[in-house]
């Protein structure tokens, strides 16, 4: 996935890089890599858990905006 994909329909804190995209785990209390897969409609980078297919993440947030 192109890292300045925009990906729409994320929650608050997943459109702050704060949280997967794909699962929705919080970075701030749960401790797992985690790779950039985008950015938010704001502009934030986002993330998704290694584990996560970071190639399903768009389809896991709802949509994707190029």
């Amino acid at each position: 996935m192109n890292h300045d994909t925009i990906i729409a329909g994320l929650t608050t804190v997943q459109a702050d890089g704060l949280a997967c995209v794909a699962c929705g785990a919080d970075y701030l209390q749960v401790r797992v890599p985690h790779v950039p897969v985008g950015r938010s409609v704001t502009g934030s980078q986002v993330f998704a858990c290694v584990g996560c297919c970071p190639d399903d993440a768009p389809r896991a947030a709802r949509g994707v905006r190029r």
